[in-house]
């Protein structure tokens, strides 16, 4: 994988980069502000899948308004301070709209600077209950989110946790806007739907060992640990308990795929519980395109970050399509009315807070295997 981002990089962000100074004026550049190193990387590599694989299709069908998308992207690395760099680089390079800046604390310091340069943002990944506080009705008009937040996925989660025997809960968050979003919309469904909160616990990013922490929590024998913590830390986290003989479910925001399918597999996870604003599986013309595609290209099934980078791309281009011009007024005015169906089917229509993520897929792991519980529309709540 580190091979692979490797070649990503050198072939995708360093001719970018270039040619931020110098876009090609028969062509309309679309911005990418990517973790493509740090703690979010192969999350990151995994969201360029789906943009690769939506430019090629959108250009191969004729581009928009006749002219080819051409990606600009820099490397955000998942912190706050190079988000604000590369967004005053993206701005520079005058592109139509941006994609990004996937993790929560990026995109939180990425906003400000595309309200002032009035460039409309399409977010995929990123989850911090904040953004949709901040965004249109919120103050910031030019702020999109097509996946749901924290407090979405808390609110469908908890429905479907209140049904089964997991009552005493252990929370456990890195020490971000996504961790700290994440565990306090939990605690917050908590207190609706019955559930006990036993601890609660943040931890930097790249803690080498959670040994003391597992003790702990193990000491405490609650029903579920739930974990809200980027793919780094949560794989080593899922590790350490392995280690420790830990056989306690989890639940929250844990990746049911990625990284965590080996733990998976190995029978370390039996009985978790997760809210996820995605699924491979979902049966949809759209869907299972990006299913053979992504596994053609990259010989993976695409994960929630491959449909963010998919649909945050395919639904700018269309945006501009209907505005008819790269004009980025014109283009968030024409993302707020958005005639655009996901790759799962479901219709993107943004709400007074721009706000269009209203899908969560509850997934179980039963038998060492991930299931895809159900579907839950939160839109008509």
């Amino acid at each position: 994988m580190k091979a692979y981002l490797a070649r990503i990089l050198l072939a995708i962000v360093l001719p970018a980069a270039i040619g931020a100074t110098n876009a090609r004026a028969d062509s309309i550049t679309i911005g990418f502000s990517a973790p493509d190193t740090g703690p979010a990387a192969a999350a990151a590599m995994w969201q360029r899948w789906g943009v690769e694989i939506a430019r090629d299709e959108i250009n191969a069908a004729g581009g928009v308004l006749g002219k080819p998308v051409e990606i600009v992207s820099f490397d955000n690395r998942c912190n706050p301070s190079e988000a604000v760099n590369v967004a005053n680089k993206l701005v520079e390079a005058k592109v139509t709209a941006i994609i990004g800046a996937h993790c929560s604390s990026a995109t939180l310091a990425t906003m400000p600077i595309i309200a002032e340069a009035k460039i409309p943002m399409v977010e995929g990944v990123a989850t911090s209950p904040k953004i949709t506080e901040l965004s249109g009705a919120g103050g910031n008009d030019w702020m999109f989110r097509i996946n749901p937040s924290d407090q979405d996925m808390m609110v469908a989660l908890g429905r479907y946790l209140k049904e089964t025997k997991i009552k005493r809960v252990a929370v456990i968050g890195e020490d971000t806007d996504f961790g700290r979003g994440g565990a306090g919309a939990f605690v917050d469904v908590a207190k609706t739907d019955g559930l006990q909160i036993v601890s609660t616990d943040f931890h930097p990013q790249n803690q080498p060992d959670f040994t003391s922490l597992l003790t702990r929590i193990q000491q405490m024998k609650p029903d579920a640990i739930a974990l809200f913590q980027l793919s780094g830390d949560q794989i080593n986290f899922l590790r350490n308990a392995m280690q420790l003989q830990v056989r306690i479910p989890y639940t929250g925001r844990f990746d049911p795929f990625g990284r965590n399918t080996p733990i998976i597999e190995a029978g370390g996870m039996e009985g978790s519980i997760t809210a996820w604003p995605y699924s491979h599986e979902i049966d949809y013309p759209a869907n299972k395109t990006l299913v053979a595609q992504t596994q053609q290209r990259y010989k993976s099934i695409p994960y929630l970050q491959t449909w963010a980078g998919y649909d945050s791309l395919r639904l700018i281009a269309k945006a501009i399509a209907a505005a008819g011009s790269t004009d980025s007024a014109k283009v968030r005015d024409a993302l707020k009315h958005a005639d655009f169906v996901s790759a799962m089917g479901k219709p993107i229509v943004f709400d007074d807070h721009n706000q269009a993520g209203k899908i969560v897929v509850i997934d179980k792991v039963e038998q060492r295997k991930v299931h895809l519980e159900s579907l839950v529309d939160l839109s008509a709540r």
